[in-house]
């Protein structure tokens, strides 16, 4: 009697966790994921136009703008793998076995792409930041698109054998009217059935080509970055613009870096654990965790978007001046590019200077330390001035002079001089 009511509850609570589970993949894995899958896929596809127009034009704008496009394949994969069989039947038993034997490899390569590409866009700015005098000859457009095109190529050879994983099968089954009813289904290959391929690629390749050695890397260089921009700001009253922005630039992709590894430790926990004991698939807790890897992989791909607004303040210009154009005057726009964080105080003979000067609508700065002339990405100062001349003529056919005491600003699309003697020219011959 006692293992009858035993045998009972068992039941009931295997019930009831399937009725649960099958509740968390239908609102987590439908609902919610394919609303953050075409906000993502929208986000994604604004990126790409900011980050392709000719005044964003750099190495690491290279690398976001492929990190961009391999996320939104990744989404498609989400939304054909995941979302679509959670939400119609229909399409589980008709479409969704094509989609795992021909389009789910594909989806694979996608995401190792966008994994090895955060990796590589974070290596190039830690030579940017930690080794500026290397970063001329090798954070360049030619080699970045060099480095997306090796990291695609890397990611299909590493995913080859996944074409040769599933294959599809028909099942015959014959009704209580004594009809036959064919299925389509998807089996595994002999070559995927095997025991050798489970070992080598599920246990071994996987968890470290795709999560331990990336995230390693990632935690290791993102220290060595948030220590050099803390330095940076710390010597902060040598700092100028370009410097200023090169750390806005390191803090965006920093913040993009952190959100990857947040959203990726599930899945280290859960692949580690399948690696030794592949029956954890079939326990509640960790049905639950790989339901939530899967949206988290998905959630990762969809909100970079946010991240580049968010921080980064070129980005947010340039996106500004893209799509919302008709909503603002110029002057409006040379307001939001000369932001109060582009306001630098530069040191000069003992004297400070705010030294900036509006060009072709961005805020641009009159260089006075020997240190930026040296290396354009380095965010350290050196704290010992070069020797500059008593005053400098603007280039840009202003005709007025730096001068101690004046406070340059760029503000409602002009140059405005508070303390100097002389007034700037007309706005038509400033803004050119």
């Amino acid at each position: 009697m006692d293992y009858e009511q035993s045998e009972t509850v068992n039941n009931t609570t295997a019930n009831m966790d399937e009725i649960l589970m099958g509740n968390i993949e239908y609102y987590i894995d439908g609902i919610v994921a394919i609303i953050v899958i075409f906000l993502g896929l929208i986000g994604n596809l604004l990126t790409v136009i900011v980050l392709t127009r000719p005044t964003m034009h750099s190495s690491t704008n290279i690398f976001l703008t492929g990190l961009a496009v391999w996320d939104m394949i990744v989404l498609f994969g989400s939304l054909l793998l995941i979302t679509l069989p959670k939400l119609s039947l229909m399409y589980s038993k008709e479409v969704f076995p094509y989609i795992v034997v021909y389009l789910y490899p594909m989806a694979l390569i996608a995401q190792t792409s966008t994994v090895w590409i955060t990796v590589t866009f974070t290596v190039e700015r830690y030579i940017a930041v930690c080794h500026p005098l290397r970063a001329t000859t090798m954070c360049t457009i030619t080699r970045a698109r060099m480095a997306i095109i090796g990291v695609s190529i890397c990611a299909v050879l590493f995913n080859l054998c996944r074409w040769f994983e599933f294959q599809l099968v028909e099942e015959v089954d014959i009704t209580q009217m004594n009809e036959t009813v064919t299925t389509l289904k998807f089996n595994n290959t002999n070559f995927g059935a095997s025991i050798q391929f489970k070992t080598v690629f599920y246990r071994y390749l996987y968890p470290v080509v795709m999560l331990i050695v990336p995230l390693s890397v990632l935690a290791i260089l993102n220290t060595f970055l948030v220590h050099a921009v803390k330095r940076s700001r710390r010597q902060q009253i040598t700092m100028n613009v370009r410097q200023s922005r090169e750390n806005n630039v390191t803090i965006m992709l920093v913040s993009v870096v952190i959100v990857f590894m947040i959203c990726q430790v599930p899945a280290l926990v859960y692949n580690i654990a399948y690696s030794i004991n592949e029956q954890i698939e079939s326990k509640f807790g960790w049905k639950v965790l790989s339901s939530l890897r899967n949206f988290l992989v998905t959630f990762n791909s969809a909100i970079n978007f946010i991240l580049y607004c968010a921080f980064g303040q070129k980005f947010r210009c340039i996106f500004i001046r893209t799509f919302c154009r008709r909503l603002f005057r110029d002057n409006d726009f040379n307001s939001m590019s000369c932001a109060s964080a582009t306001r630098i105080v530069t040191k000069l003979d003992n004297k400070k200077y705010k030294t900036m000067l509006l060009k072709q609508g961005n805020c641009m700065e009159m260089s006075t330390t020997q240190q930026t002339r040296l290396s354009q990405y380095s965010p350290y100062t050196s704290r010992t001035p070069s020797p500059q001349p008593q005053s400098r003529r603007f280039t840009n056919g202003l005709g007025s002079e730096l001068r101690a005491g004046s406070d340059y600003s760029c503000k409602s699309g002009l140059l405005n001089v508070n303390g100097g003697s002389r007034s700037p020219s007309p706005p038509d011959h400033a803004t050119h």
